[in-house]
């Protein structure tokens, strides 16, 4: 349903959609194909999920106001509906549920920043870390 909300766009495979550490304006709901969301920290990258269609990423950024803590690109050819922050204000314009949510971004981010820590400790294996995020829907 989100993704009537949105301009069309299209990548390409391996196409970056955006960059961790960049500054978000928008946020994308994936109409076809695939999108790989991954990390880097300290020089290792994570994969932390493959979205597919009807799938949304990017709204934490827009949520918090903090730059993108992941990257997201194009695992094959990719439609996505593009929601910018205007159109993103008004549909969670009720200050209850903006709040909710900003809240509920802060803590996910907060384990993020927990699951990095990990991922650079060799007695946890990346793909193990890659299953727990996966098992918690934890995604840009």
């Amino acid at each position: 349903m989100l993704e009537h909300y949105g301009v069309p766009r299209r990548f390409k495979t391996g196409e970056i959609i955006f960059r961790q550490g960049s500054r978000a304006e928008e946020m994308y709901v994936v109409r076809a194909g695939k999108v790989r969301i991954y990390g880097v920290e300290n020089g290792v990258e994570t994969t932390f999920g493959i979205l597919n269609s009807h799938e949304f990423f990017g709204e934490m950024a827009l949520l918090t106001g903090e730059m993108r803590s992941a990257s997201a690109a194009a695992v094959d050819e990719v439609e996505v509906a593009v929601v910018d922050r205007t159109t993103f204000s008004k549909l969670v314009g009720d200050p209850l549920i903006h709040d909710m949510l900003v809240r509920m971004s802060q803590r996910i981010s907060a384990v993020d920043e927990e699951l990095k820590k990990l991922s650079t400790h060799e007695s946890i294996r990346r793909e193990h870390l890659g299953h727990i995020m996966e098992q918690r829907n934890w995604f840009a």
